[in-house]
């Protein structure tokens, strides 16, 4: 089985210098950590497939703030070979009620960045960074 296509991600950011991640239920990894986000479908742009996705997975309706990246992660994970490109989007909740979607998420956690979980998803850890280091820069501006 091969997992690969268009992808999109969401860092959604709280107060407090704390993020929202889901803890995935499904392959490739299971039992991972990782920012809301899924696959883009027919005809949809990334931008309205991160907010679907942020809805159906955690319940929350977000805006888009910026974009903070597009990556590509491939390798293998739990029998399963991968090859996808995300785009990630910082986030910000303007809505709803955190409800994860039972088929997917184990569970959701607000994390702050300076105790973020070991068990990270691979290319969303490089996501996080890039996420810490503007907001570094932002900051020292």
């Amino acid at each position: 089985m091969v997992f690969r296509g268009r992808t999109v991600t969401a860092i959604i950011e709280f107060s407090n210098h704390r993020i929202l991640l889901v803890k995935r239920a499904t392959k490739p990894f299971v039992g991972y950590w990782a920012l809301a986000g899924g696959r883009v479908e027919v005809l949809e742009t990334v931008e309205q497939a991160i907010l679907r996705e942020v809805k159906e997975e955690t319940g929350l309706d977000v805006e888009i703030v910026e974009k903070i990246g597009e990556y590509h992660e491939n390798g293998f994970q739990d029998g399963i070979e991968y090859d996808y490109y995300p785009a990630c989007f910082l986030t910000r909740p303007i809505g709803g009620k955190i409800k994860r979607q039972e088929t997917e998420i184990e569970s959701i956690k607000l994390f702050s960045l300076n105790r973020l979980p070991k068990k990270l998803a691979f290319v969303h850890s490089r996501m996080i960074q890039d996420y810490i280091l503007r907001k570094k820069e932002n900051h020292e501006a």
